[in-house]
């Protein structure tokens, strides 16, 4: 305990006195890569939805190929620990402000993993796999946190109604042993958000009421004023109260190859790392997401190139379509990892 309380303290002196990790942060960037101690503050907007036993958590606690990425999956201490679900989920965020600038991410969590620490059985939950919009974010997270983050290319389409869609093209699925160069041609993972209620229904709603007479006027002014989708607060310290162990506890990962020289592997070397990552927001609102995967990476063979399954819902026993949250504006932040050898 002492020794994380020391870890998380030289941090935040490091953090205060720390310059950005880039000032052209973007993969075409001649900037060199530059440690960005922790904690690292964030914001963004998050999109995240469940895994629940039955529903995304396989009973039989069979992950499929895809929950790993293909480097990570072909060294045994990067997947190590046996599968115990129980809970999950999956997060596409839009980080508008972090120490690398602006980038987009998606990852999952496929649930719990027994490992052994001290000679003791322990469980927590994992990033199991993760993809970013730009390389800078890749460097320092396999190095900081052992996140086995790789590129992809993120395509967004948001709409009047407040719907967003997302497609993800992965430069790491194109074929075995490739260096990851590109993103692929056809989209590893795609899902549109909606809210409850179109953001736009009152818009179209109002002309159809009218604007003569006193009625009409105050019919116009509160409809205009009214909320269809009411803003709740939310943090992840939820999970604390209710007795959820959300700490993540990540294998280390190996290098790769790429072209930008982000595919670094953990540091120290087979070091284990922990860490509570925040996510908090007082515009969060429920909605539903779609994840139909129709013209996806693998729909006609039914795997990709590198052996990922193809489902038309994207993950076994989902639904095509979920319950939702949008955690809008988000505060997010990522601490100093808890380090110890496995």
């Amino acid at each position: 305990m002492l020794f994380k309380s020391v870890l998380a303290a030289a941090a935040c002196i490091g953090f205060v006195a720390a310059e950005p990790g880039c000032n052209n942060c973007t993969n075409e960037s001649p900037d060199p890569y530059v440690g960005v101690p922790a904690p690292w503050d964030l914001k963004g907007d998050i999109y995240t939805f469940f895994l629940l036993p039955g529903l995304g958590i396989p009973l039989d606690n069979q992950l499929p190929k895809k929950a790993f990425p293909p480097l990570e999956r072909q060294f045994p201490s990067a997947v190590e620990g046996d599968y115990k679900g129980t809970l999950g989920m999956v997060q596409i965020v839009r980080y508008t402000e972090s120490p690398v600038g602006p980038y987009d991410e998606m990852f999952i969590v496929p649930g719990y993993f027994e490992y052994d620490r001290d000679g003791k059985k322990k469980r927590g939950v994992r990033v199991s796999r993760i993809y970013v919009s730009q390389k800078y974010p890749v460097w320092t997270s396999r190095i900081t946190w052992n996140q086995p983050k790789h590129l992809a290319r993120f395509e967004w389409q948001d709409r009047s109604d407040g719907s967003t869609s997302v497609k993800i093209y992965p430069f790491d699925t194109r074929g075995e042993g490739l260096s990851e160069d590109e993103p692929s041609d056809k989209p590893w993972f795609q899902a549109t958000y909606s809210p409850l209620l179109p953001e736009n229904l009152l818009n179209e709603t109002l002309p159809l009421l009218g604007s003569k007479g006193l009625l009409g006027g105050l019919l116009g002014n509160t409809l205009s004023n009214l909320n269809l989708n009411p803003q709740i607060p939310f943090t992840t310290d939820l999970f604390k109260l209710l007795g959820i162990n959300a700490t993540l506890i990540q294998p280390p990962v190996p290098a790769g190859k790429d072209k930008f020289g982000a595919l670094v592997p953990s540091t120290p070397e087979g070091a284990w790392k922990a860490i509570d990552p925040l996510q908090e927001s007082s515009q969060t609102t429920v909605g539903s997401i779609n994840l139909n995967q129709r013209g996806g990476d693998g729909e006609e063979e039914g795997v990709n190139a590198v052996g990922d399954e193809y489902y038309d819902n994207f993950w076994p026993g989902l639904p095509v379509v979920n319950v939702a949250l949008k955690l809008k504006d988000a505060k997010i932040v990522f601490g100093a990892p808890e380090v110890w050898q496995g």
